[in-house]
């Protein structure tokens, strides 16, 4: 009896001095439920160098680590669960987890200055199902840095610096069921960008700066039950991108600046036919509808297209890119004096701006024999060149002297238009002593009762001097 005692007593000492020797100084190590090994809140600047091996949970939360090694967890074969979030962390080596096949639950959050990781952290973590990367000042994710995450259900992504979002950035997460992306500074959605996601139950992606979501954007989303896009630059959501949800419950479309004319009937009537909980969604314009909800209106109040201008729908702060601005009720206005032939009035332009004729470029022999008579329909001249109202050469603001010794049947041998903006001046040729215009001004070409009247003018002058 007394042995028995005494083989106790030198049992519990042998597990005691392990303990004491196994768990650092500071941290805390216990066995149930889990062996487990806690240094959390104790200001360590590094992580332990050793851990018990047989560790299957590990809190390292709340202290001043600002380093993963690729060594730091290498011995720790059975863990299940890793906290080390809230820490000072700015970067892990690549490896840090290798090994880590058990790993169930990773939680990085709150380390404002990890800002990226690398493409392999998280490679091996076949039985990963909870990520924790939000917080944690990230500037972009790249590509593959989820592949082989096949068992992973909770992905936390929100309050970062994510401008954008690579295709297929998501495609190895089949078993995900909620993405939180909020919060972060997303300007539009591609068509992939969800791929493989065909489990996922709930999406968040409010709070960001969308002004742009591709019509496929939602295609694999077909299980997804909540999805928050309020507060983002939306102004046009098509009916059509939000019909592959099929699961679709719950919808939070309100904060942005929707535009309430005939863009928004599609939205309108994809809304009358969902059968779910959405919010308001307030127009923003045109100011007759401005604050009332799309819901509400009748479609007749969508008539006609608000008084927004081109140039704000695609820089302004309507946001709308693309296809979105492609309705046939919104097409901005045709600027008439763009199209080749036609006689409406143009204003100064560069040359850039304005749509130069396809003229074709003919030799100096055919130039020469072009001639303009008055009363005589110049359509009806073989070497006719049409020009549009554009400023390609005006008539000189003085008629040289010269032009009154000018035979009348070559007053305007070798006219050529210019089509290039301040094209050098060309010499006199032997056949014609001046040029009747003078390239590159701002001014167009005369029209043919202008130059009637200039030529009878001429004739006069010619008769006159003789």
């Amino acid at each position: 009896m007394q042995g028995t005692k005494l083989l106790l007593l030198f049992t519990c000492c042998i597990v005691y001095i392990f303990q004491v020797e196994s768990c650092p100084e500071a941290c805390l190590c216990y066995n149930e439920p889990k062996i487990t090994f806690s240094c959390s809140q104790q200001r360590l600047t590094a992580i332990p160098l050793y851990i018990p091996t047989q560790t299957q949970r590990i809190f390292l939360h709340n202290n001043k680590i600002t380093f993963v090694r690729a060594t730091s967890f290498a011995s720790c074969q059975n863990l299940t669960i890793l906290w080390i979030h809230s820490n000072n962390i700015s970067h892990i080596e690549s490896g840090a987890f290798h090994g880590l096949t058990k790993l169930e639950e990773l939680d990085m959050s709150d380390n404002y200055n990890l800002r990226s990781v690398a493409p392999l952290t998280f490679r091996g973590l076949v039985h990963l199902h909870t990520l924790h990367l939000n917080r944690c000042g990230l500037q972009e994710l790249p590509l593959g840095i989820f592949q082989g995450l096949f068992s992973l259900q909770y992905l936390y992504l929100h309050d970062n610096n994510l401008h954008f979002l690579h295709d297929d950035i998501f495609v190895d997460l089949g078993n995900l069921t909620y993405l939180f992306l909020h919060g972060n500074k997303l300007n539009s959605l591609s068509e992939n960008v969800f791929s493989g996601l065909k489990n996922l139950d709930r999406l968040l992606v409010h709070q960001n700066r969308l002004d742009y979501i591709h019509r496929r954007t939602f295609h694999d989303l077909k299980k997804v039950t909540t999805l928050y896009l309020f507060s983002n630059n939306l102004t046009v959501l098509k009916g059509e991108i939000l019909s592959p949800l099929f699961s679709l419950q719950y919808l939070r479309l309100n904060a942005n600046q929707w535009i309430c004319d005939c863009r928004a009937k599609s939205l309108w009537n994809w809304l009358k036919a969902f059968k779910g909980s959405s919010s308001e969604l307030e127009c923003y314009v045109p100011p007759n509808l401005a604050g009332k909800d799309l819901k509400k209106l009748a479609i007749t109040d969508l008539d006609g297209c608000a008084n927004i201008s081109f140039h704000q729908m695609r820089t302004g702060d309507f946001g709308v890119k693309g296809e979105e601005i492609a309705d046939s009720c919104c097409q901005p206005p045709i600027d008439k004096s763009l199209i080749t032939g036609t006689n409406a009035k143009s204003g100064p332009s560069s040359h850039i701006s304005r749509v130069l004729p396809n003229i074709p470029v003919k030799d100096k022999e055919n130039i020469s024999k072009t001639k303009i008579i008055g009363n005589a329909d110049p359509k009806k001249n073989k070497t006719y060149k049409s020009n549009n109202s554009s400023p390609f050469g005006t008539f000189t603001s003085k008629v040289d002297n010269s032009l009154t010794k000018l035979n009348q049947n070559n007053v305007f041998d070798s006219v050529e238009p210019s089509t290039v903006p301040n094209k050098k001046r060309l010499p006199c040729s032997k056949k014609v002593k001046c040029r009747m215009y003078q390239p590159g001004t701002s001014s167009g070409l005369p029209n043919l009762h202008t130059m009637d009247l200039l030529y009878i003018t001429l004739i006069f002058i010619h008769q006159m001097h003789f």
